[in-house]
């Protein structure tokens, strides 16, 4: 009988530690500035580090003449403090980055030929590795794009959708054109096109599968026509898309981030039916098992930004405030998300789960 009792309140302490240490995480914090206020940056978490890479420095891009940076930032999460590492040995702004294993791929981007001139896309792809502090050069994508998304399933690095120029049309065009790459061979292979032609936001993996959620399709018309609220999901394995029910909310710019069998959508902008963008810290998170949307805790300022995830907290890594305004403001969100080990009982982050000893 007091064995039953004293396992009875066992459980009720962890129900109770669950519901404290939920209920006191979810909170955004400002935790740090980035060393340099980069713009068009992206930021890379491996080994508990997150990598900021690209960009420009905004307090030289007076009239658009500040230079791509290739200067990497590496941020500690343990301890709070900032080192650099080796630089890129293209400098640019807006890629897109993959991780696998330590290794960070960095994919296109754009410069400018001369200070202040037409924007240069680029085809490059370069691969950091983490442990050695090194950079090799890898091959090019086949298709000049930018605004495409990246994700990693099984060792492949899918490429997908975003932008090219349409000659004919004098203008940009949105494709849903799906390239893979394989690390270990070096090459690339055709997938599946995306059924929606979108490009601005961000590709997230849960199960095995990618979801793209929204973004912004470039079409002509008015501003409010070129945002896309559809979400579709595409099986690698069977190389086929599926179409789910579309968000129920308005925006684009916005960051996607997998934790738990969700994804969180962070900050963005949205036009409230006008045709003037207006930054949002809304944080909307959508189960793609329940297709149910949830709100969180806003960010603690107005912006569209940059995230990553490492061991279940968000971190926001500047961004854009307002029209060429923009903040250098790190912001972290943990999402209390425990779990028990049912070996031991014992409560752990996500991402840490603790074996018995």
């Amino acid at each position: 009988m007091m064995l039953a009792k004293c396992r009875y309140l066992q459980w009720v302490f962890i129900l109770l530690l669950v519901i404290v240490s939920t209920s006191f995480a979810e909170n955004w914090e400002q935790i740090t500035e980035l060393p340099i206020l980069r713009i068009g940056h992206v930021p890379a978490a491996a080994g508990g580090k997150i990598y900021v890479i690209g960009g420009f420095d905004h307090h030289e891009n007076l009239g658009g003449r500040a230079p791509a940076l290739s200067t990497v930032d590496v941020y500690d999460t343990q301890t709070n403090t900032w080192h650099i590492a080796a630089n890129m040995p293209t400098p640019r702004v807006a890629p897109q980055i993959a991780v696998f294993s330590n290794e960070i791929y960095v994919f296109g981007g754009y410069d400018r030929k001369v200070p202040g001139g037409a924007l240069r896309y680029k085809k490059t792809v370069e691969m950091y590795d983490t442990a050695t502090d090194t950079w090799n050069k890898k091959g090019d994508m086949p298709t000049l794009r930018h605004a495409f998304m990246t994700a990693v399933v099984d060792g492949k690095i899918y490429v997908i959708g975003g932008s090219v120029h349409d000659k004919k049309l004098g203008r940009d065009v949105a494709i849903g054109l799906v390239e893979v790459y394989d690390p270990l061979t070096n090459r690339w292979e055709k997938g599946a096109d995306m059924p929606t032609e979108r490009g601005a936001t961000d590709a997230v993996v849960i199960d095995g599968k990618i979801y793209v959620i929204g973004g912004y399709n470039w079409q002509w018309g008015p501003l409010v026509d070129k945002f896309v609220t559809s979400i579709e999901a595409y099986n690698p394995k069977t190389d086929q898309w599926r179409e789910l029910p579309d968000m129920p909310i308005r925006k684009f710019w916005f960051v996607s981030i997998a934790i738990d069998n969700e994804i969180y959508t962070i900050g963005g902008a949205n036009t409230w039916g006008g045709n003037k963008i207006t930054r949002i810290s809304d944080v909307d998170v959508y189960n793609p098992m329940t297709h149910k949307w949830r709100k969180v805790e806003p960010m603690t300022i107005l912006k569209a930004t940059r995230s990553v995830v490492v061991k279940g907290t968000i971190y926001a890594l500047g961004g854009q405030v307002d029209r060429g305004q923009f903040s250098p403001i790190v912001e972290a969100f943990d999402t209390g998300f425990l779990s028990v080990d049912p070996k031991d009982k014992r409560l752990t982050r996500w991402g840490e789960l603790k074996k018995s000893q």
